[in-house]
């Protein structure tokens, strides 16, 4: 299964676009956006078009520590990603707002760097790629569901965390690739 990472460090909305659509176009099955920003036409026009052909976006919540909408992940065609830490409760700084679909580690996390090495970040960008990779597992797994299918499964899938069912702090629950992988 097709999965492509999109994260820029200076980037335009058009930048952003124009990956979406380049990645669509080349069969990406589950698009991953460790990225986030203000709403946009342009941006929401490039969402429409990934999802009008079945590709599974998921993107970072953002990390301003409130109830901020981060787009691309606030558009309904998007799988917003929350972070949680080491003790599975949301992260401080994680956004919690009525746009968060789904949770997964996102503090002290072993990541590649632009440098060519490795260093340990913490954000919403970090938990995004949890959440995708287990995506990625689901449409492997399942290669005929559609993206909406995968996405039902991902949701489905999780630890029940805060309030029970769905909430601003960790949307359905988090991620868990045991639980989506069957």
């Amino acid at each position: 299964i097709p999965i492509i990472p999109l994260e820029i460090d200076s980037w335009t909305t058009a930048d952003v676009a124009s990956c979406i659509t380049w990645e669509t176009d080349r069969g990406a099955k589950v698009i991953s956006m460790s990225l986030g920003g203000g709403a946009s036409t342009t941006l929401q026009n490039a969402v429409r078009y990934a999802a009008a052909h079945d590709v599974l976006i998921v993107a970072a919540a953002g990390n301003d520590g409130n109830a901020t909408l981060n787009y691309p992940a606030a558009y309904a065609e998007v799988v917003s990603v929350a972070a949680t830490d080491a003790r599975d409760v949301r992260a401080s700084f994680s956004n919690a707002n009525s746009d968060v679909e789904i949770a997964a580690p996102g503090v002290n996390i072993l990541s590649t760097y632009n440098d060519g090495g490795y260093r340990v970040l913490s954000g919403t960008s970090m938990a995004t790629p949890h959440v995708s990779g287990v995506g990625a597992v689901i449409r492997t797994r399942h290669p005929t569901f559609t993206a909406a299918q995968a996405r039902a499964k991902l949701d489905a899938s999780v630890e029940d965390k805060g309030p029970a069912g769905r909430d601003t702090q960790y949307g359905f629950g988090r991620v868990n690739l045991a639980k989506a992988a069957t």
